[in-house]
């Protein structure tokens, strides 16, 4: 027994003052424990609100990026579409610059044969005065021997007699 200033405490008193503040430590831990809870379920309900607000969140990005990669593949192809038409355009445009240039070859070409005709003929006239010039110089070969041919063989004698008077006097 424990004896205080007042009052003496019995093995009843401290049972009861035991069992009190059991009931009150369990109190206590009752108390935590719906404190746990409630703060248990003010989190569970923020998250689920967060988690509300991100998914809604997560589809609106998504709907955003969609309608984005949506315009871009529009817009993609469009370019896509011009540039092919520009690349057809400038096939199209090479395509007749060559044919100018063949077209214009071709007529260079017969204009080249027309001037190949024109100088075979020239030639052949050539040919044939050519032919008549040298039929002229024999004959005018011929009638210089013919008109010549006596002063000719005047030299020739000349020509001897100085060859025979030279070797003598060597």
């Amino acid at each position: 027994m424990i004896k205080t200033k007042n009052k003496e405490i019995t093995i009843d008193d401290l049972k009861k003052t035991i069992d009190s503040l059991a009931v009150a430590v369990l109190n206590g831990f009752k108390k935590t424990a719906e404190g746990f809870k409630n703060q248990e379920k003010k989190t569970d309900d923020k998250i689920g609100k967060l988690t509300v607000v991100m998914n809604e969140g997560f589809k609106n990005q998504e709907k955003k990026t969609d309608d984005k990669i949506g315009k871009l593949a529009v817009a993609m192809n469009e370019g896509f579409k011009n540039q092919e038409k520009k690349t057809d355009d400038k096939i199209e445009n090479l395509a007749m610059i060559t044919m100018r240039g063949f077209d214009k070859v071709a007529d260079d070409l017969e204009l080249v044969k027309t001037d190949l005709e024109v100088v075979k003929t020239d030639v052949c006239f050539l040919k044939s005065d050519m032919q008549d010039v040298k039929e002229k110089v024999s004959n005018i070969e011929k009638l210089i021997l013919q008109q010549h041919s006596f002063q000719i063989k005047e030299l020739e004698n000349k020509v001897k007699y100085i060859e025979e008077v030279l070797v003598l006097d060597k």
